[in-house]
Order: structure tokens, then C-alpha cells, then sequence
């Protein structure tokens, strides 16, 4: 469950109930505070870790081993996004949007799908279905979901975001290749 050697070094995430540690087991965890448990473990092959350290604002963090140092980042800050023409389809607060290049209109589409847990991590525009696949991973990537929505052409009507249904199912990631079909790369398969 735990480091198999000496944790050098302890720390408190400076925002968030986490706790990261680091170990002369050449790993790095992070473990969540509430329900004892560890998220992530990401391990170096020759390279015993000593030192953490987290920078005041901004969401990075920094260890040292026994030959240097590394610097990363626990969450990924850049939405998923993609381009259309003059439109930009991307993913804030639970909702697809759709931000107009020509008129600056930025507007939601739909509401995603999910708990607001795990994130959307990338997606994929088909113009000719006038769909969307949002791909979303957890810290298992075992557990990873694509979802497949179909956009609404009309216009919404009231400022009423639609409720629209999601076709779900597991996957790592998953792509348009032609016009009504599209790939998906499981992690059984690798």
C-alpha cells in the first residue's frame, strides 16, 4: 500500500486534500487525505527521491534524486478542445460550449455526463454527424470512458442549456477516422 523504503519527504498540498511523499523506493505518491488512499504513484528506474517542494501559486511541484531534479504538474490545466471552422468547441464547468470566432458569441451546448470527478482529457469533432466524443480518465486508466453526444443544430431557446443523452463506454481515448465511425484504443489491446 505504502513506500517499501525510508519517505524522505513529506507535503501538504498547498490547495487540495492531498498529501504527496517521496521515498528512498525511488516513487513519488500522492495520497488523498480524506480517504487514506493512495491516487497516483509515478517511480524513477535508478533515482532515489529526497526533497519536495511546491511553488506558491501555481500548480507545480518539485522533487529531488539522486541525480537531479524533476518538475511536474499533479493536474492538467489546458480544457479539451477542438476547432471547427470558426468555431471553437470546448469543456468548462460540466458543459460542452461553443465559442464563435467572428462574433465572439460563446454559448453552451450541452451538459456533460459524469459527476465532475474524473476530467474530460481530450475530444473529438465529427462536422458531417455534427458530433462529439469526449474522452474522460480517471487515475486508472482502467477505469477510462469515452462519450458520444449528438449536437443539437437548433439554436437553444431561453438561455436552457439541453439535456442530452451520452452514449457510454470504456476506452482510453477515442477518434473520428471517417465520416460515421470512429476508433477507439483500449488498454487490453496495447
Amino acid at each position: 500500500r505504502g513506500h517499501y523504503n525510508n519517505v524522505s519527504c513529506v507535503l501538504f498540498h498547498p490547495r487540495q486534500e492531498l498529501l504527496l511523499s517521496n521515498s528512498e523506493d525511488k516513487s513519488i505518491r500522492i495520497w488523498d487525505m480524506a480517504k487514506r488512499t493512495c491516487l497516483h504513484t509515478f517511480r524513477r528506474e535508478h533515482e532515489r527521491f529526497w526533497v519536495l517542494t511546491s511553488h506558491p501559486s501555481l500548480n507545480l511541484f518539485a522533487a529531488g534524486h539522486d541525480s537531479g531534479m524533476i518538475i511536474f504538474k499533479l493536474e492538467r490545466e489546458r480544457p479539451a478542445y477542438t476547432v471547427h471552422g470558426n468555431i471553437l468547441y470546448y469543456v468548462k464547468d460540466k458543459f460542452l460550449r461553443k465559442l464563435d470566432f467572428t462574433t465572439s458569441k460563446d454559448v453552451p451546448v450541452l451538459q456533460i455526463r459524469g459527476n465532475g470527478k474524473s476530467h474530460v482529457y481530450s475530444m473529438s469533432f465529427n462536422p458531417a454527424e455534427n458530433a462529439i466524443l469526449l474522452c474522460t480518465r480517471a487515475g486508472n486508466l482502467d477505469n477510462s470512458t469515452y462519450d458520444l453526444y449528438s449536437i443539437s443544430k437548433e439554436p437553444e431557446r431561453d438561455g436552457q442549456v439541453p439535456e442530452v443523452e451520452s452514449k457510454r463506454s470504456s476506452g482510453i481515448t477515442a477518434l473520428w477516422v471517417a465520416r460515421n465511425r470512429f476508433a477507439v484504443l483500449e488498454r487490453t489491446y496495447q
